[in-house]
C-alpha cells in the first residue's frame, strides 16, 4: 500500500485524466477554476472532513490541505459553514497558489525549445548507451557475439 494518500477526481470517481477529471499541470488558473467548481460534493452546508460519509467533500478538503501544507480538519474548520461554494474557492486558491510557479517554470521551459531539444538529445545518448551494454550483455550470455 502506498502511504500517498487517496484523492478522487472531481467527479468523486478515481482520478484519471482520460476521464477528465483530474487537474493538469499545464492548465490554467481559470481552467483549474472551472474544473474544481464542477466537483461533486453534497449538499450538507457545514464543511467537515470525514472520508467515511464524505469523500467528495473530503478529497477537495485534501487536495487544498496538500497544497498549503495543512491538514484537512484545519482547511474544512476554516470554511466552516461556508458551504460548498466556498471550499470550492478555497481549494481553488490553495491549488492555483501551489501550482503557480510550476506553470510558470514549465511556460520558461516550453519557450526555450532549443534547450529542450538539447536536453532530448543527451537523454537520448545517454539511453542508447546504456540500452547497448544491455545488449551486449544478453548478447554474450546467449553466446551470440560473432
Amino acid at each position: 500500500m502506498s502511504s500517498s494518500p487517496l484523492l478522487l477526481g472531481t467527479d468523486g470517481a478515481k482520478m484519471s485524466k482520460s476521464a477528465g477529471n483530474a487537474i493538469a499541470l499545464r492548465a490554467s488558473e481559470d481552467q483549474t477554476a472551472k474544473l474544481i467548481r464542477s466537483a461533486k460534493t453534497d449538499a450538507q452546508r457545514r464543511i467537515t472532513y470525514d472520508p467515511v460519509n464524505r469523500p467528495e467533500v473530503s478529497s477537495l478538503l485534501l487536495t487544498a490541505a496538500l497544497c498549503r501544507g495543512t491538514t484537512p480538519a484545519a482547511v474544512a474548520a476554516e470554511v466552516g459553514d461556508g458551504g460548498a461554494a466556498v471550499l470550492k474557492a478555497v481549494v481553488t486558491e490553495a491549488v492555483n497558489e501551489h501550482l503557480r510557479p510550476l506553470r510558470a517554470r514549465r511556460r520558461e521551459l516550453a519557450d526555450a525549445d532549443d534547450h529542450l531539444r538539447a536536453v532530448l538529445a543527451v537523454g537520448n545518448e545517454h539511453a542508447n548507451a546504456v540500452a547497448q551494454a544491455t545488449l551486449s550483455r544478453v548478447q554474450e550470455a546467449l553466446g551470440m557475439t560473432y
